[in-house]
């Protein structure tokens, strides 16, 4: 008796050391990743909801709808976006200085499509803050767009020679991407069909690309690109194999790791705003790199004239509107001038 006593105490003792032992090394493994952990991102497979089953589109608008609520970020996979656009973006901006300068961007002109050089911007002082954070270390190409299929705000000729016929084709086919993200974003929601791209179909309506470079800094511990949101709708995120982009989930920091042939999908401040805070808008940044790094952005907004209020969804209204509606333009006019870097 007293031997089977001692031998289930034994084990029982063991057990409980493996188990705390197991504890301590789980805890430790996430203190030594503090803000630098990678985070798992859900995939959105673009073709399975383009040419799937019905199931299978239930299926991907449920995993859209819980991602965003949960996090605000996705990666798309199967989107139909080649990364031919990255190797010209590396090409235009090894041109020298001066090269570069014929395409500059008045800084007090900031929709206007062109080069911006490193020292133009603040984004993180996009929400009108005092000026707190140094220009970021980076150096950008803006192309600003309609609606229609490769239509420029200026002939495509004017472009460097790099971009003159890759932009106008990457913005067709991120436009079309758009077009069934909103599609899934309809679905996810409960709302009728075409109710978010309705905004976004008149020349009104906000379409950007912009190609960057991240410089490396001295401080290792700085910022490359300061941390933000997007203010106007979803964002699809193209990135080279150079680590750097962080997002911000329940006030902890992350590391998202670059994966071939995908796009991150972030949402805006609008986005935000219309689901009545149930989908959110993350906070990201770009941390200080070691060597050049390169994104590809397309930026998304509706019809300037859109008045944002609570969409019509059930999940959407379970609490009363957290904002006053307020139209497009107001919102992006107070965004843009504050990521301008004030003279002092």
């Amino acid at each position: 008796m007293q031997g089977n006593f001692t031998m289930k105490s034994i084990i029982h003792l063991t057990l409980l050391f493996l188990l705390n032992a197991q504890a301590f090394n789980a805890n430790h493994q996430q203190d030594q990743c503090d803000n630098l952990c990678a985070i798992e991102i859900n995939e959105i497979d673009m073709s399975k909801f383009l040419s799937g089953t019905d199931e299978e589109k239930k299926h991907i608008a449920a995993l859209f709808d819980r991602t965003f609520h949960e996090q605000g970020v996705t990666r798309l996979i199967n989107n139909n976006i080649t990364s031919e656009l990255m190797a010209k973006a590396k090409e235009f901006f090894a041109l020298d200085l001066e090269t570069k300068m014929k395409y500059n961007i008045d800084r007090h002109d900031i929709t206007t499509s062109g080069y911006k050089p490193l020292g133009f911007e603040t984004v993180a002082n996009y929400k009108n803050e005092k000026q707190t954070a140094s220009t970021d270390s980076t150096e950008a190409f803006f192309t600003y767009f309609k609606s229609q299929p490769k239509q420029l705000n200026f002939p495509a000729d004017k472009l460097p020679e790099q971009f003159s016929e890759i932009i106008p084709e990457y913005i067709f086919k991120s436009r079309q991407l758009i077009a069934l993200v909103h599609r899934i974003v309809d679905m996810a929601l409960g709302l009728d069909e075409n109710t978010l791209d309705r905004n976004y179909t008149n020349d009104d309506a906000l379409f950007s690309s912009r190609l960057t470079r991240y410089l490396p800094t001295e401080d290792e511990h700085g910022l490359a690109f300061g941390e933000h949101q997007d203010y106007l709708g979803f964002t699809l995120l193209q990135n080279d194999d150079v680590p750097g982009l962080e997002v911000n989930i329940d006030g902890r920091w992350f590391r998202v790791d670059s994966k071939p042939n995908t796009l991150i999908l972030l949402g805006g401040e609008l986005i935000q705003r219309w689901t009545n805070n149930y989908w959110i808008s993350i906070l990201h940044r770009v941390s200080a790199v070691k060597q050049l790094r390169f994104s590809v952005l397309f930026f998304t907004g509706p019809d300037v004239n859109t008045v944002i209020e609570t969409l019509p969804c059930e999940k959407c209204l379970r609490t009363s509107s957290k904002y006053t509606p307020v139209s497009v333009s107001e919102h992006l006019k107070r965004k843009q001038e504050a990521t301008l870097q004030k003279d002092r």
